[in-house]
């Protein structure tokens, strides 16, 4: 079976932060015939980040023999990618590996659970041995060998040891990856780890030190996608403004996009997890002159007051943000952004700046966290600890505030045509989709109705005929799709 970077396959989209992966048996016997040598089901958590390892995980699983399913009675190994971020996502991966343990009971002396992923690299021995019933504790820098490890469990090997290091790995465009999104849509890992180290993220421990793809292979990797029909590439990183300063001594993303800008083909880009550091005169122009690129940027900007911006070591304190998202929407760019609520010496004052700033700027896209105190990073050893239910309700200001603020340009489109990428078909005559400004799975959603049968992946004009705070109505204008992202 010739699998590649743009290797498609069916698949259930349960919900956004756990996704499970489904192909049915008499599709997984390749063309000589060959016997299938088992069943996984393979469960994703967390962000797209740790979805690409899970695709290359399924990949590997594929090169091995095995095929893949949504039911629990089929399989013979479940797979999870966990997510360890913050409590809740731990909480969550927990929950997860809990929700398969009556399942191994059943069936002990035939059934392997594979744990893979951030909880895995977070988690201690006395963690992790909670857990007796899992057969592999899969480390980050083993994605691309879960095949192998699950044709060692199948064997009769009753553990898989795993040697605690930093991860160091990184996938290429020659890789074997399933492609688990939408046919329309892909997302490309240019870079994995972290050299921030802001003082409340432990990802730097978790997921490593910045490592950044090479450049011509990015490159080569979306020509391939292209080829192969994605028509909506989205670039993500821990930190994608960082992109090659381990591997050239000073960021490459500004070159990168103009690389990508030649490839021929009918394609957009998006790009995530832009750090607002990273913003310099040669990425403005980059993103200025892009042909490809959507104008929606990802950046997380955490905070606006200076005082918590240093406790932070967000590198870029208040008068360069403001700066710099002047200086985005100078150039054309709608922000999609987040920031975080009750960080250690969080005062009122310094809420009620952060609240201004927000209703003064009207993001079009805004999330909004509630800190969380996260053993071994330096913000929990900060004074001035602001209590969770006091972080949570002021998260719950900055949020409805926003939700006025959607609701506002929301309305502001009725009456207006917009572009629309449709992800989802309900009947011949409705599909839900999302505009240029939205990412998949994360923000506004677009219910069109149609005279024409739409597809998956079609980008059709649509007017704007009813407004909530995060969701249109609208009924398509022409009969063609555009055919084109941006």
């Amino acid at each position: 079976m010739n699998l590649g970077v743009s290797y498609q396959m069916n698949y259930i989209h349960l919900q956004m932060r756990s996704t499970i992966l489904s192909r049915i048996k008499n599709d997984t016997a390749d063309s000589s015939g060959m016997e299938v040598r088992g069943m996984v089901k393979v469960t994703s958590l967390g962000c797209a980040k740790n979805f690409v390892d899970t695709e290359v995980a399924s990949a590997s699983f594929l090169c091995e023999g095995f095929g893949l399913t949504s039911s629990d009675t089929d399989a013979d190994i479940q797979f999870i990618n966990t997510c360890a971020f913050l409590e809740d996502a731990r909480n969550e991966a927990a929950k997860t590996i809990r929700g398969v343990r009556c399942w191994k009971e059943a069936s002990p002396e035939t059934r392997r659970v594979i744990v893979a992923g951030c909880f895995v690299e977070w988690a201690d021995a006395a963690e992790l041995g909670k857990f007796p019933y899992v057969d592999a504790w899969m480390r980050i820098d083993s994605v691309a060998d879960a095949g192998k490890i699950a044709v060692k469990l199948l064997d009769g090997v009753k553990k898989i040891p795993q040697k605690k290091s930093r991860p160091s790995y990184l996938y290429t465009h020659e890789t074997p990856r399933v492609q688990l999104t939408p046919s329309h849509y892909a997302y490309i890992k240019m870079a994995d780890g972290c050299d921030n180290c802001c003082t409340y993220c432990r990802i730097p421990s978790i997921r490593g030190n910045l490592r950044s793809r090479d450049l011509k292979d990015v490159v080569e990797e979306a020509r391939l996608l292209v080829k192969n029909g994605v028509r909506e590439l989205i670039l993500i990183a821990q930190d994608s403004g960082a992109f090659g300063r381990d591997r050239n001594g000073k960021p490459c993303l500004a070159e990168l996009l103009n690389e990508l800008d030649r490839i021929k083909g009918d394609f957009c880009l998006r790009l995530m997890y832009l750090h607002p550091a990273s913003v310099n005169d040669e990425l403005l122009r980059a993103m200025e002159k892009s042909k490809h690129l959507v104008r929606c940027i990802e950046m997380p900007l955490q905070h606006i007051a200076e005082n918590v911006l240093k406790a932070m070591h967000r590198k870029v304190f208040e008068e360069r943000t403001r700066e710099v998202v002047k200086q985005m929407r100078g150039i054309g760019y709608a922000i999609r952004t987040t920031f975080m609520t009750g960080f250690p010496g969080e005062t009122a004052g310094d809420f009620e700046t952060l609240r201004r700033f927000v209703e003064e700027t009207e993001f079009e896209r805004l999330g909004v966290f509630a800190y969380s105190r996260e053993a071994g990073t330096p913000a929990a050893e900060l004074p001035g600890q602001v209590a969770p239910n006091l972080a949570k309700r002021r998260r719950n200001q900055l949020l409805k505030l926003q939700r006025g603020i959607s609701l506002k340009h929301n309305r502001a489109l009725i009456g207006r045509e917009i572009d629309v990428i449709v992800d989802e078909v309900l009947s011949r005559t409705k599909a839900v989709g999302r505009t240029l400004l939205d990412a998949p799975d994360i923000d506004n959603l677009v219910v069109v109705t149609s005279g024409v049968s739409l597809a998956v992946g079609d980008v059709v004009k649509a007017k704007v005929t009813d407004a909530a705070e995060y969701e249109l109505g609208a009924k398509a204008v022409c009969e063609k799709m555009r055919g084109k992202c941006q």
